[in-house]
């Protein structure tokens, strides 16, 4: 006869409790891991963020950094221009300053300054020139101080301040005549709307530059004509949504903001506009749609995360959180990486010797290789790319390997040139040493300033180039100078001088005109180009004063040279000049107890005495 087991009711009670206790593990578990998602989430958020908010304020950095130096570049050039010296010293002259116009009509039209602006100050601090209007005339000195200081204490100045149009950009250098008295003040003004246009273009972030509302009575003129609970809207072309954006959020909400803030379909971040004093004049809010942010990484790591984290659990609470710890960890990995690969810049890991790791940037330099592996079968370095050229890094630099040369100078501004599909393109370099890690590995950037270092040649050319002749400008005589005795003395080679001067000048400008005596100037300097080596120096010394720089050259040849061109001037035809041109010469060759000013000093007593013994002659210096 069969019989029924008997129940086993401690049995059954302990499994149900094993039951109940996986289930309160799990769903305590489930419920943690849906706290963690959700902080994960907001922490990866932020950190995306965060590092767009400060590649945001290092961009908006640069772009002013650089916008002071070629203002303070193009103030020079514009200050050793003969055209602004000679407006100052004659004031009613109005085809100096028709021809100031123009040149700086065309700087905008050619140039990233879109709004450029030139104002002339003579010794009494009156305005008596100004490029974007007709009213000259007010005492500047009463109502800036600066102008005052810099009359009497001349030197160059740069300053952020708000007057009475917009907040802007000034450089001011004093004017000197060939004797280095002051004859003015020059003030070149530049704005932020290029910059904020720049910042668009390149980035796709739209900004709104707000000035301080506490020079709201000041801005009488204000250029825009828009304000925002009187807070000044600065620059131009300002988007309509944006406007209803801040209006909306207000004013004073907005610039409470540390860092960044979401508001509405943006990413807002603020950038304080101080001067030199670090008083602030106005703030700089940037608008980034949201939708424009990479959040997909944080997505698929979260995703990731979240499979894991429940597999885990299901196998074992205690492997689970052993594996949480690693999963952040590969989070926090995956989330640099892609920071790193959203770089428009070349990163890339070196071992000393080799590469390791790169980000995809450098594939899209380096288009014909698709891995590290293939791009290490043609080069073992970065390095063998670099073009040796003076300036330039190269694989090894002052008896150092590159790597070693670059941290050992962290105060220089390092520069490699690589040419790609026959075009050179220069990066500027900085190396790191990674710390936390066991292995020796060295992190290095590498960020193309092609088109900066363009526009910075084209700027220097533009500032030691005579606009006229086409020469070199006083800057560019004085810098050739310079050099060419450091060359001398090192190398203990010849160098001479030829200072010349056309004879009575002042009768074809009197004769002919001011027009007429600029193509005489034109026509005599193509003519001694013409006859000049590759490296002799012609500068435009000042008024029709001219100096050759002759390296390598006793005061022999350099006098045989000058004759050779007083005959070619003199043999200048109708077509070329107006009459016949004569010009006297001074030649004299450095000595070993000469320094750059007594070695002028000499050849200008030559010429002096070439024109005492009846011009049209050349004369040796003692």
């Amino acid at each position: 006869m069969n019989s029924t087991p008997p129940l086993n009711l401690n049995a059954m009670s302990k499994r149900n409790r094993h039951y109940l206790l996986l289930i309160l593990v799990l769903g305590g578990a489930l419920v943690f891991t849906k706290i963690l998602y959700d902080y994960a989430e907001q922490t990866l958020r932020h950190e995306v963020l965060l590092a767009h908010q400060q590649q945001t304020q290092s961009k908006i950095q640069s772009l002013i950094k650089e916008q002071k130096s070629a203002s303070m570049t193009l103030t020079l050039s514009f200050a050793e221009n003969p055209l602004v010296q000679r407006l100052l010293v004659f004031q009613n002259d109005g085809r100096n300053a028709e021809k100031i116009s123009r040149m700086v009509e065309r700087i905008n039209d050619q140039s990233a300054f879109k709004d450029l602006w030139v104002q002339l100050i003579d010794l009494k601090g009156r305005s008596i020139y100004r490029s974007w209007t007709d009213k000259t005339g007010d005492n500047l000195s009463l109502i800036r101080s600066e102008i005052n200081d810099l009359l009497k204490m001349p030197r160059t100045h740069q300053v952020i301040s708000v007057g009475k149009f917009t907040v802007s950009f000034k450089s001011i250098m004093p004017v000197m005549d060939d004797s280095q008295r002051l004859l003015g003040l020059l003030e070149v003004i530049t704005h932020f709307t290029p910059l904020t246009q720049s910042l668009q273009r390149e980035t796709g972030i739209e900004s709104v530059l707000l000035t301080d509302k506490r020079f709201r009575s000041q801005l009488t003129k204000a250029i825009t004509g828009e304000f925002i609970e009187d807070y000044y809207v600065t620059n131009e072309d300002v988007s309509p949504t944006l406007i209803d954006v801040i209006q909306e959020a207000g004013v004073s909400s907005l610039l409470k903001i540390d860092g960044y803030r979401t508001v509405g379909p943006y990413v807002l971040t603020r950038i304080p506009i101080e001067n030199s004093r670090h008083e602030v004049l106005g703030q700089w809010l940037t608008f980034t749609p949201l939708s424009q942010i990479n959040f997909s990484q944080t997505t698929w790591v979260l995703q990731k995360y979240l499979v894991i984290s429940v597999g885990t659990i299901l196998l074992l609470i205690l492997a689970f959180t052993i594996y949480m710890s690693k999963s952040e960890s590969e989070q926090k990995k995956l989330y640099y990486r892609q920071i790193i690969d959203s770089v428009s810049d070349i990163i890339y890991i070196s071992n000393y010797k080799q590469i390791v790791d790169v980000n995809k940037h450098f594939f899209g330099f380096f288009s014909d290789f698709e891995t590290v592996k293939e791009f290490l079968q043609k080069y073992n370095c970065v390095c063998d790319l670099f073009e040796e050229e003076e300036g330039f890094l190269h694989r090894n630099m002052d008896g150092l390997y590159w790597l070693d040369y670059v941290m050992a100078h962290p105060e220089k501004r390092h520069k490699a040139k690589i040419m790609k599909a026959g075009e050179a393109h220069v990066f500027l370099v900085k190396v790191k040493r990674m710390r936390g890690i066991k292995e020796v590995l060295y992190n290095v950037l590498m960020q193309d300033i092609t088109q900066i270092e363009a526009y910075e040649k084209e700027l220097k050319i533009l500032s030691v180039t005579d606009e006229l002749t086409g020469a070199g400008n006083r800057l560019a005589c004085n810098q050739a100078l310079e050099r060419e005795i450091i060359r001398s003395r090192r190398y203990q080679k010849k160098l001479s001088l030829v200072l010349f001067d056309l004879d009575h000048f002042k009768n074809i400008n009197d004769s002919f005109g001011h027009d007429v005596g600029d193509q005489v100037l034109i026509a005599v300097t193509a003519e001694v180009k013409r006859l000049l080596r590759d490296t002799d120096v012609l500068c435009r010394f000042g008024g029709e004063e001219f100096l050759i720089v002759m390296p390598e050259t006793t005061s022999q040849d350099a006098a045989d040279t000058a004759e050779r061109l007083r005959t070619a001037i003199t043999s200048l035809t109708a077509v070329d000049v107006p009459v016949q041109v004569t010009v006297s010469f001074g030649v004299a060759e450095l000595t070993r107890w000469d320094t750059e000013y007594t070695l002028l000093k000499r050849v200008d007593m030559a010429l002096y005495q070439a024109k005492e013994n009846g011009r049209n002659r050349v004369e040796l210096a003692e």
